[in-house]
């Protein structure tokens, strides 16, 4: 049995099959290198619809990939045969450290892929009533506190109880690169969400300790610093850099007048966003 991080993407595929491939492909590549990044040994396995990482450092790989745009959600999971008893045996070792003397409800959860011959709803009932017989535990099949769940995908089985969100949108660097002003909170919330969309940055910085930030979401994050005249800033990053767009973190109270200056399209990512979604990016982002 292996212990492994299981990673959801999600956009990926409303694209058509080409873009989908290409950005596929740049995701694979941007985990690689986030991860190398941080100097854990990992080995990246791809499958059909799921991708798993395979580390000896889980908990710092998990924080690494929450950040990695283009994952929707990661677990970590327990690779196991597709055997009805195996399966058992191994949600009740979990169920004996998350059930055991407490009454946290629990609910099993089962998704099937392939020919089986029993149903997930059969499955679902057939282990959450070994582990009911066990732990006298409540079973809350909505909001359960503790939830068990498989994946049996055709001859192999993956056991899970925990779930992390991911950053979502599209990998970064599948859609070009743009410009983009990083002197205060605004600039930096913009760049994100602009970087959330695909898009590559080049940071335009006063004070790069601020777009530094950035470097915990890409690995390719270039910064040009200015003092005053952030032009000769703008035009390095669209000629050694091909921008092809400036980013502001303007909003409608504060919004100037950048497009008689600058013969590019103008960005401004958090105009029309509410405080409490601008509120919560900052606590992604750590400012």
């Amino acid at each position: 049995m292996e212990h492994l991080i299981l990673c959801r993407y999600g956009e990926l595929w409303l694209k058509s099959r080409p873009v989908m491939e290409k950005f596929y492909s740049r995701m694979i590549s941007n985990m690689h290198r986030m991860l190398a990044k941080e100097d854990i040994t990992f080995k990246i396995k791809k499958q059909r619809n799921r991708v798993f990482v395979e580390t000896d450092n889980p908990k710092k790989a998990i924080e690494i990939l929450k950040r990695t745009f283009g994952l929707i959600s990661i677990s970590p999971v327990l690779k196991a045969p597709a055997d009805y008893d195996i399966i058992e045996a191994e949600l009740l070792k979990i169920a004996e450290k998350k059930l055991k003397g407490n009454k946290k409800s629990f609910a099993v959860k089962v998704k099937r892929i392939g020919t089986h011959d029993i149903t997930s709803k059969e499955m679902e009932s057939r282990w959450g009533y070994a582990v009911g017989s066990r732990y006298d535990n409540p079973v809350n099949l909505t909001k359960p506190e503790v939830s068990l769940s498989v994946e049996v995908r055709n001859d192999v089985a993956y056991i899970f109880t925990d779930t992390y969100s991911c950053a979502g949108g599209l990998p970064v660097g599948v859609e070009g690169t743009v410009a983009a002003f990083l002197d205060n909170e605004n600039d930096l919330i913009s760049a994100y969400l602009i970087m959330k969309r695909g898009c590559s940055v080049v940071a335009l910085a006063k004070n790069k300790v601020l777009a530094e930030k950035l470097n915990l979401f890409t690995t390719d994050l270039e910064i040009i610093e200015y003092k005053k005249d952030w032009m000769p800033a703008l035009k390095e990053a669209v000629e050694n850099h091909k921008a092809k767009a400036l980013v502001s973190g303007e909003t409608l109270e504060n919004m100037t007048d950048l497009e008689k200056k600058v013969d590019l399209p103008i960005l401004r990512p958090i105009i029309g966003l509410g405080d409490d979604k601008i509120q919560n990016i900052r606590t992604l982002i750590g400012i």
